[in-house]
């Protein structure tokens, strides 16, 4: 996930469109739930494309943040990605750890 945002999304514009695109399943695949779709085209898929309104959520604080129950957490920052270790069993809980470097093939 961190390489993908890296590589597609590194700039505040584009880190502010996918986020307010609300929950979604994929930041980055060709897949989609309806014919809009064209298959090639890589993108994000949102759950409102099947048709349910999630939008998006807003944490008032990091900690809450970085509590939501996901294993890994984003957050763009100074015009750059940062990702937070968030798995309560890893000894890397609640730091911030280092996103993989280099580009991916799509």
């Amino acid at each position: 996930m961190g390489r993908i945002l890296t590589t597609h999304y590194n700039a505040k514009s584009l880190a502010e469109e996918l986020i307010d695109g609300g929950d979604m399943t994929s930041c980055w695949t060709d897949e989609r739930w309806d014919d809009s779709g064209v298959k090639g085209v890589y993108g994000p898929q949102y759950y409102s494309a099947r048709g349910e309104d999630i939008p998006p959520s807003l944490d008032n604080t990091l900690d809450e943040y970085l509590k939501d129950g996901e294993e890994y957490a984003y957050i763009f920052k100074d015009g750059e990605w940062v990702c937070y270790d968030t798995k309560s069993w890893s000894e890397t809980y609640l730091q911030q750890v280092e996103i993989p470097s280099g580009a991916l093939a799509i």
